[in-house]
């Protein structure tokens, strides 16, 4: 599954051309890019589909990453300004990743709801930097980083074939949800759920009501709309007799469904790269 990214602290803008005029826009000239969009496209098709592993994941998550920051140090430079491209662990945690294919990772993790992700901490040389800069240079660099940020992400999804992957596995995977042996195959996990005490349609739909409930015990946790950092907020729910509970609560039900999930995990992998493979 894919990592947890770290939510940016500054807004991004949202009009395209108006990034264009202001010269915020990069893309690759190199024709090689098509090729290689051609094959991570199929790349992060499978990994959505659950079929390249967690360390594939991972791998990916960090490339994209890493290509993201040096596409804005790029970018800034070209607006005047230093920017040292972040430590992909700094971006995204992959550590702590769901990952539904180790029953470990369930009995310490659960589905990874109430998980908090682990950042590397960012490189000091970046924050020495804004200290030499003026207030009105500042002001410039708040205010032109956004832009950078959001080009350098949209150039890397393209870089990478992204949103094509997204619409092949949505294309794929609603093949195989309409597949008689992948419904026999759910009707299988929901009598093998229910026998192990945990009700429910589907993983996803167990994972959704814990979701829910996991929502609810937060609120209780974070009052108002100051945001935390993750070690603070770690640390405050594991004082919370209902997190406890909750977290429990996950673990339980991710460690009873693990095989169920399993069985019907193969039957998913193995239908999706047949449809897969037909129409490639």
């Amino acid at each position: 599954m894919l990592g947890k990214h770290k939510t940016l602290a500054v807004a991004l803008a949202a009009v395209i051309a108006a990034m264009v005029a202001a010269g915020f826009a990069y893309f690759p000239s190199d024709d090689s890019q098509t090729a290689r969009a051609t094959a991570d496209t199929r790349r992060f098709v499978l990994i959505l589909a659950g079929a390249s592993g967690q360390s594939e994941s991972a791998k990916f998550d960090l490339e994209v990453a890493a290509r993201t920051e040096a596409l804005t140090s790029t970018c800034m430079k070209s607006h005047g300004f230093q920017y040292l491209p972040k430590n992909p662990h700094s971006v995204v945690d992959v550590e702590d990743a769901s990952d539904f294919s180790s029953l470990d990772y369930a009995r310490k993790h659960g589905f990874g709801i109430s998980v908090f992700p682990h950042f590397a901490p960012e490189a000091t040389a970046a924050k020495s930097y804004l200290k030499t800069l003026s207030a009105a240079s500042l002001k410039a660099y708040d205010a032109t980083l956004p832009g950078c940020v959001d080009s350098s992400q949209r150039t890397t999804e393209k870089e990478y074939g992204i949103p094509e992957a997204n619409s092949e596995w949505a294309r794929v995977d609603g093949e195989v949800q309409h597949d008689r042996r992948y419904q026999s195959a759910l009707e299988t996990w929901r009598s093998c759920a229910a026998a192990a005490g945990h009700p429910a349609q589907s993983r996803l739909a167990l994972i959704t009501d814990l979701r829910k409930e996991y929502t609810s015990v937060m609120a209780g946790i974070q009052s108002g709309n100051q945001v935390l950092p993750q070690d603070q907020l770690a640390a405050l729910a594991a004082q919370n007799p209902k997190w406890r509970k909750f977290h429990q609560s996950e673990l339980d039900a991710a460690v009873a469904t693990f095989p169920c999930s399993q069985a019907a995990d193969r039957t998913y992998v193995s239908i999706f790269l047949q449809y897969l493979n037909r129409n490639s």
